[in-house]
């Protein structure tokens, strides 16, 4: 049974943003680096992701990196969250250890592990907490090598992950995915000492993307579809690739291939985009922007190409909080006066539907869209099945010298497997005579599956 979100509320912390200090030049040439000298907020790129369970005043945390400044940053974040857990001594409050239950490292860059001896050394003097950190073989052997006082009672803390294979965290559900990510050099990391993550709990989605420049491309793209807060590294906003890094101008095109609709970056320079200034053709960003400018760079193009508002890209700052959005009671939901001729359904895997009906003409219009194709198609003379209500026909348009193809939709429930959710399936069936023109099964969400049902009673009911 699925236990919501109201009740297990879901937060992410952003306890840093920035890559090495070394990256973003210095404050006379970079307005990047005077905006980070005048705030001093230096902390490298990580996160929390934190989940109230039980009756324990403690949350269930997983931090993601632990560069400079992280661990300082992470527990004001405790403290702020009122997270923090307290022993009385007299009058006083003092503070407990607050360490996360999991730490997730993406790779071996010093910016990303640089405080990992403070945790252990933490750890150590707390040995009531269960501390488990998790990251790949190579990178777990470069750690050893560039941190060589860790001992071995420490080195069982870690646990190993293979790319591409799922890992059960109770609460939480965690995928490490292949990437490619390298230096300057491109020598002192593989890929394959890469990963983003992730991270699912009930129906929730959490991707924790930065530092990579590009995935696996034997990695099935369903596992990235429809992330409810997608975390990306931009080290630049042209196309750098040299920095081993995405660019913003690549997140436009992930966002819509994923359809992310909430994506913060992080790990910003813009050292690299004043080599466009060379160009006097050039007619995009020039130089290392402040985090507002950048902001305001994004939110204009987002203007033209962000599909009316559907898709958010925050530039973040350190201590910034996301909260997972409950998702609609049922009973909401499914209002008896609901009406509307216009339904738009996301697919928990690759599809995005919109299903139109066209009162005046007793057309059908359906448009389905995946990360490569978009398909828009139009029926005549909808109607529901006169026995079974999950049911959906229409005819093909006819033509000066052919009929279009025809529709079946047909609703069905698909029990949880693996204890987490229930889901719908809306299998689609569009052919011309024994030809596929579109043929796949889209799950979504009950509650999208029901909306579904509802909305095809309300309009095509003969």
């Amino acid at each position: 049974m699925v236990t919501s979100s109201s009740t297990q509320p879901i937060l992410v912390r952003i306890n840093g943003v920035l890559p090495e200090i070394s990256k973003l030049g210095n404050e006379n040439e970079s307005e990047r680096m005077a905006e980070v000298k005048r705030t001093e907020l230096t902390t490298n790129t990580s996160c929390s992701i934190f989940n109230k369970t039980g009756t324990t005043d403690k949350p269930f945390q997983i931090l993601v990196d632990i560069g400079e400044g992280v661990i300082n940053s992470m527990e004001n974040g405790i403290r702020d969250l009122g997270f923090g857990s307290y022993s009385k001594l007299s009058c006083v409050n003092i503070p407990t250890v607050n360490l996360p239950d999991i730490l997730l490292l993406t790779h071996p860059h010093i910016d990303h592990i640089k405080e990992l001896p403070l945790l252990l050394s933490k750890a150590s003097d707390n040995r009531s907490t269960k501390l488990k950190i998790m990251c790949t073989q190579r990178c777990l052997n470069q750690i050893m090598r560039i941190f060589p006082q860790i001992s071995a009672a420490d080195k069982m803390l870690f646990e190993t992950v293979t790319p591409g294979e799922n890992y059960i965290v109770s609460p939480f559900s965690i995928t490490p995915i292949l990437t490619m990510h390298y230096n300057n050099d491109r020598s002192s990391s593989s890929s394959s000492d890469s990963v983003i993550y992730i991270v699912r709990i009930s129906d929730k989605k959490i991707i924790i993307g930065w530092d990579f420049l590009s995935i696996d491309p034997n990695v099935d793209q369903k596992l990235f579809w429809n992330p409810d807060l997608l975390i990306l590294g931009t080290e630049t906003y042209n196309h750098h690739p040299e920095t081993g890094m995405l660019s913003v101008t690549e997140t436009y095109d992930l966002i819509r291939r994923w359809n992310a609709k909430n994506c913060y970056i992080v790990h910003y320079s813009g050292l690299k985009d004043f080599e466009e200034a060379k160009n006097q053709w050039f007619r995009g960003p020039t130089k290392a922007m402040t985090s507002e400018e950048l902001q305001k760079t994004i939110d204009s193009h987002l203007q033209i190409t962000g599909n009316n508002g559907k898709f958010k890209i925050t530039v973040a700052k350190e201590g910034m909080i996301w909260k997972a959005v409950e998702q609609q009671k049922e009973e909401e939901v499914y209002d008896e006066n609901m009406t509307g001729s216009v339904l738009e359904i996301e697919g928990l895997q690759k599809y995005v539907m919109r299903i139109e009906k066209v009162e005046e003409e007793n057309i059908l219009k359906i448009t389905i869209e995946d990360s490569i194709n978009r398909y828009n198609l139009k029926f005549i003379k909808p109607r529901i099945d006169h026995e079974n209500n999950n049911i959906l026909y229409a005819d093909g348009e006819k033509g000066m010298l052919a009929k279009g193809p025809e529709l079946k939709i047909k609703i069905d429930d698909l029990q949880p497997s693996n204890g987490e959710f229930s889901q719908g399936i809306i299998r689609i069936d569009v052919f011309k005579g024994k030809g596929k023109v579109f043929k796949d099964d889209i799950h979504v969400n009950t509650i999208d599956a029901q909306k579904l049902r509802r909305f095809v009673v309300k309009n095509f009911t003969v």
